[in-house]
């Protein structure tokens, strides 16, 4: 059976970071090849101690907590988790489940095929519909102004939703150097540099419960 890591990077979710916990819990329970690894990146609200407390009502090996006082971003907190686990998958999606957890079934799937899957919401217009004016209009102005700087095709870079096989993670997060919310067009670029073969996905955005995804739209990217 293979071994799946999957990082979740969090801070200040003390709102919905129980509900995530519960719903790793159980995905888990049912699927267990997959071990989630949570890294609180220097929450100044209780995401800390709710986790605490979670892990300690409800001891399993599946879930991983690591944490630090100051904030690093979310780039140096996904770097963290890679660096603290042994799988033969490595995927990072945001901590308060955006994407619903089955997401993962398909990045998996794809990774017996591809080195790197991301999930590309510009593939379906349908996941725009959630967000504000500013954060569509923030996010082409980023991918336009990376993609150009980076020369790199993608028109969605920063979704949280990415998987790795093993050895290329190792490669890509190595070299990584970016901490904030810039790092994901560095790790495409570097993926790129190393002539590493990469796939994107449509990805849905999630309800409050466990919603069931349509059939995926998956595009090569030579």
């Amino acid at each position: 059976m293979i071994k799946i890591a999957v990082i979740l990077p969090v801070y200040n979710e003390a709102k919905c970071i129980a509900q995530t916990f519960d719903r790793i819990l159980e995905f888990s329970q049912k699927n267990h090849a997959y071990n989630f690894i949570i890294v609180n990146d220097g929450s100044t609200d209780n995401t800390l101690q709710i986790l605490e407390n979670q892990l300690k009502n409800f001891p399993t090996h599946h879930i991983k907590l690591i944490s630090y006082s100051h904030r690093q971003g979310k780039g140096y907190a996904v770097k963290k988790g890679s660096e603290c686990v042994d799988a033969d998958c490595i995927c990072f999606m945001d901590g308060d489940l955006a994407y619903s957890l089955e997401h993962l079934e398909l990045l998996v799937k794809k990774l017996k095929e591809f080195d790197v899957v991301i999930g590309c919401r510009n593939l379906e217009r349908e996941n725009f519909r959630n967000l504000t004016l500013l954060r569509k209009i923030s996010g082409k102005i980023f991918n336009f102004i990376s993609g150009k700087i980076l020369d790199l095709p993608y028109r969605d870079m920063q979704a949280g939703l990415k998987g790795f096989n093993k050895i290329p993670a190792r490669e890509i997060f190595k070299n990584q150097t970016l901490t904030g919310f810039c790092f994901d067009a560095e790790l495409l670029f570097l993926a790129k540099k190393k002539d590493i073969q990469l796939v994107k996905f449509q990805p849905n955005f999630a309800s409050n419960t466990y919603t069931k995804i349509p059939k995926s739209i998956y595009s090569k990217i030579p």
